[in-house]
Formats: structure tokens, sequence, C-alpha cells
């Protein structure tokens, strides 16, 4: 049998391209695959097992060829405004994406039962596919006066602008494969002896099998496999609900092999591992076929020149729509384990570096243009007119947005000796009342920060009370090891730590001011900072709300040391009496 690659370099241009590309007498045949011993049991008797990627197609799915044909040989499918189908997977798919690349029709719908995944509902709409749900039983018979396909059939007579194409009795199912499928694999395997593939329509095993037997050796059997009645795998239908069919099965389809879903996942994975990648409906014709091949031998079967039996199972889906129900149907040791679980766990919202400020950027988000009056006046070592402000107050007294200056009472040089020492007894053990705070009778902190942005320090607060922002807030954290991000454990830790310190400061909550101002984040060395940005900002995303909160890249080591030599602290205590 001879052939002719009509594109041998497999390009498609001008303005039939797409038509070209889904044509598959202008493609290559797809690929035949054989299975290595790992996944061929059979192979030391002498059995050789071959996958057919009917995934290859353009739709990358066995329902491309089905569905080109009878969009094409369907008189109304070009001009009825909507195209439905009793479909939720792969037939509907490719009537969309096919329909559109010819024509520009943009009105396929798919008719999917309500209990389909999210997942696959998502894979549909995401090609363009309308969906239309409908109650009761999944997979119904194709000739149930009340199944969903009847009403389709009604609805397509009784409105002009509804076509219905019918995968199930539409003849031009199963003839695609007799066009195209078949012919190739009689040119790619001559000495095929067993055809196997899943039922669903049936079209694809009908149409094969029926130009094998025909046109390459009568003695091919074909084996057609079956879900077990009651355990679906998506895609094949169990013999009950296939047996109506109107197609030329019966003279076509030698033997009937019946398989559980989780065998047909499981298979599928197995496959997809060794790299050929295929969905359940694929796992489902191999592990039927294995069946078959134990049950009934290999003895008085048609042979090669070499004594082999070769056998072809068509490989129909992919995975990925599946992915959920993977998870479901296969245990959890199936699966490769996965290291450092407990950040599953944390730190969950997104980073982005346009957060991470250069110290120039931090003074411009800070006091934008005109910033220069703050010249000398943006670093801060506590002194007497300090308007800084501590967190560990009660909430009550933080709403009431009371400005204080100096937190410290005494805040002379050696005073601010004195507090660093006993800084963490004071943080955690003042009250708004305690004479370690005076309530300002100047310049307001809320006042300053309308002017400047919104500061939070998270450095430990010996570190904070030595120099600081003007007008920061502290929310102590504790000193965590460098580079923490490349230790699990530690990244959980600080933000288990960070988390539950927001909290209780409040910090949090999205105020109706995050809408305006912008929030900077002060750490030691920077880490803290991206991971509080990132963790203010998804706190206020889960709202529905916008919060602008930056860090500074390197920590406040690279800010200060920038600030004192541009002379933004020229007022400020260096230590030195």
């Amino acid at each position: 049998m001879a052939y002719t690659n009509p594109n041998p370099l497999n390009v498609f241009s001008g303005p039939d391209s797409l038509s070209h590309y889904f044509d598959p007498e202008q493609n290559p045949p797809l690929p035949l695959v054989e299975l290595p011993a790992a996944l061929n049991p059979f192979r030391k008797d002498g059995v050789r097992i071959y996958a057919k990627m009917l995934t290859a197609l353009p739709a990358q799915n066995v329902k491309s060829l089905p569905a080109l044909k009878m969009l094409k040989t369907s008189p109304k499918a070009r001009t009825a405004k909507r195209i439905v189908e009793a479909s939720s997977g792969s037939t509907v798919l490719s009537m969309g994406v096919i329909g559109r690349a010819l024509w520009g029709h943009e009105g396929v719908e798919a008719w999917v039962t309500n209990k389909k995944t999210r997942e696959s509902l998502r894979v549909l709409r995401f090609f363009g596919v309308g969906i239309s749900l409908y109650g009761g039983l999944a997979q119904q018979e194709p000739s149930d006066p009340k199944g969903i396909m009847t009403r389709l059939r009604r609805k397509a007579r009784e409105e002009e602008e509804v076509c219905y194409l019918g995968q199930y009795d539409n003849n031009a199912n199963w003839q695609s494969h007799y066009n195209h499928t078949a012919p190739q694999l009689a040119l790619q395997l001559p000495s095929l002896s067993v055809l196997c593939s899943t039922i669903g329509t049936g079209g694809c095993i009908t149409g094969t099998g029926r130009y094998l037997k025909s046109h390459l050796s009568s003695d091919i059997k074909v084996v057609g496999v079956c879900n077990v009645f009651g355990d679906p795998t998506p895609g094949p239908r169990h013999f009950p609900g296939f047996e109506s069919s109107p197609f030329p099965w019966r003279e076509t389809i030698d033997e009937f092999v019946s398989v559980k879903s989780e065998d047909s996942f499981r298979m599928s994975m197995r496959l997809s591992r060794y790299g050929i990648i295929c969905g359940p409906s694929s796992g489902e014709a191999l592990h039927g076929l294995l069946e078959w091949l134990r049950e009934n031998g290999t003895d008085g079967m048609k042979r090669d020149e070499n004594g082999e039996v070769n056998c072809v199972f068509l490989c129909a889906d992919l995975p990925y729509q599946y992915m959920e129900l993977y998870y479901q149907k296969l245990g959890e040791e199936e699966f490769p384990g996965i290291r450092n679980q407990c950040l599953l766990e944390v730190d969950q919202d997104p980073y982005d570096e346009r957060w991470f400020l250069a110290p120039e950027q931090t003074v411009d988000m800070l006091v934008g243009e005109g910033g220069e009056k703050y010249h000398g006046e943006m670093l801060c070592m506590v002194p007497s007119s300090c308007a800084c402000t501590t967190t560990r107050t009660s909430r009550t007294y933080r709403q009431q947005q009371q400005p204080i200056e100096g937190i410290f009472g005494d805040c002379s040089p050696g005073a601010v000796s004195d507090v660093s020492e006993s800084a963490s007894t004071i943080f955690s053990t003042a009250s708004p009342s305690s004479s370690v705070y005076s309530v300002a009778t100047t310049t307001s902190v809320e006042s300053q920060h309308s002017s400047m942005g919104k500061v939070i320090d998270v450095r430990p607060r010996t570190e904070f009370v030595k120099s600081h922002l003007r007008n920061a807030v502290n929310i102590p954290l504790s000193v965590t090891k460098d580079d923490f991000y490349g230790d699990p454990q530690a990244v959980y830790e600080r933000w288990k730590e960070m988390n539950a310190a927001f909290k209780e400061t409040g910090v949090l909550d999205h105020q109706e001011e995050d809408d305006d101002r912008q929030t900077l984040v002060v750490c030691l060395d920077g880490d803290s900072g991206k991971m509080a940005a990132s963790m203010l900002r998804g706190a206020s995303k889960k709202v529905g709300k916008k919060r602008e909160v930056f860090c500074v890249d390197g920590g406040w080591g690279v800010l200060e040391a920038w600030l004192r030599r541009r002379g933004y602290g020229d007022d400020v205590w260096d230590g030195v009496d």
C-alpha cells in the first residue's frame, strides 16, 4: 500500500491553513508506538503491543475526526446559530474548536450532566464552548424518550436556529474512522492481529474494525472495552448502554471486556509516566487488552513473518482534565510524596519583585515629590519629639487613633540606653495609662501619616529603639536565621509568628485608610518584609480590597546607611556624646 505525504514539512499556511491543519489527508499518519517490555507483560511470549496515538490529532483527542466529518456533512451546521451536542468532553470540545477554525462559528453548546466535575466544565469554557446543564442520570440511553438526546433531536426539529449533530446515531461518526484511522493502521502495521478500543458511541471501534477486517484480514480480532456497570470511566460506556447503538458493530466487534475505573486510571497514569501520555479511556483500553490476552492466550491467532502477534490499542484522550479524579480514584501511596509539606499551610499569597523597593524608591514612596522638607527628619532615634507608636496596646485604644509622643518618657541619650536594655518588658507590659506614654498635644501621628506613607517596622524592639523611620509602628518579631527562605521549617515558623502578631494588632484587617495610603514594611534583612508585604496584600484581596504594600529590599541596614549618606538623618543622635 503506497503512501505519499502531501505536506512533507508539515507546514500549514495561507487563508485555508486551519482547514488543512484539521484535514487528516493533509497530515502524516498519526504515531504508532510500541510499548516497552515494562508495559507489556506478554512481550516474552512473542506479543508486541502498539499505541495508536489519536491524541496527536489537532484537537488532541479521538473525537477530532468524527467532529470534523459530522460538521462538514451536515447541511445545517454552518448556518445554524447554535450547534448543540450531548457531550461533556472530547466531542463537543472538538466541535467547538473545529467549527471556529473552519467557519468562525461561535455557537457550539455542550449539554452536560450536572454531576460533571467543575474542572471539566472549566476546560469546555476555556475552549469557548457554552454549557447547559441537565439533571438526572449522567449517561443516558440515546433512544430514551425522556433522555437528553431525544430532547435535543426535538429541539433541532422545532427550532430552525438549532443544529444537533447527534454523535450516537450519526453515521459520519464511524465513517470518519473507516476513512482515516483504519487505512493508516493498515499501512503502518499490515501484520496486525488484534485491535482493542474502548466503546463510547462505538464509532471508533466500528469504523476502524470494519475497514481492517474487510481490507486487511478477516482474522483480525476486534476487542471492545466497556466500563463496569455502575463504575464509570469518563468517555466509555457500560455494555447495556451501548447495545442499542445503530452502528454496524455486531459484525465488527468479536468480544467485550469490562474494566473497573480504578484500573483504567492507574494504567493511564502508568502509560503517561513512560511517555505515552494519555487519559483514563486509553488506560482502560490497554488494561482491557491485557485482560483479554491473559484470558485467551495467543493460540491460533494471526502472526507476522517472525511468528509474533501484533496488537494495537487506541489512545483516545489526555489526562489533564481528569486530574482531580486520579487523586480520588487512586491512593495517595501511588503518587510521589511532597517534601516540606509544612509549606503548603503557610505563605500562600503571591510575591512580586515590583514590591521590593531600593532606598531611593522607598523615599519616593514615603514622601513623593517635594520631599525635601523632610530632609533631616526621616530617621528617628526616639528624641523628645518622637511621635512613633508601639502596638502592644488594646484594640480599643488603637481604634481611638490618639497621637502618641515620647513613648519612652525621658528620651535623652542616657535614658534611651536604659530603655534599650529593657525594651521587651516595656513594650509588652506598658498600658495607655502608664507613665511610659504621654499623649501629644501638638502634631498627631495621623496627620503626619497623611503626608508620609504608613510604616510598619517588624524588627525586634531592641533594634527599633536604636533608630527607625519617623512615625513607624513597631510590631516586633523575633530574630530569625539569615536567608530563612532556605530552611522550610524557618519559613513555617516565621509565617506563623508574623500572622499571629498581625492578627493580634489588627494589621490584617483592611481599614478604610488602606485604600488611599501606601504601606511600607521594614525588617532586618529584607526577607521578612517580603513575606509581610505578600501577607498584607493577600489579606486585603481576600475581602475584595486592594492594599499597596511594599518592603525595603535588603532591610533596614541598607536603607539606614543610604539615608545617612544623603543627610536624611542630620539631627539624629548617633550614640556619640
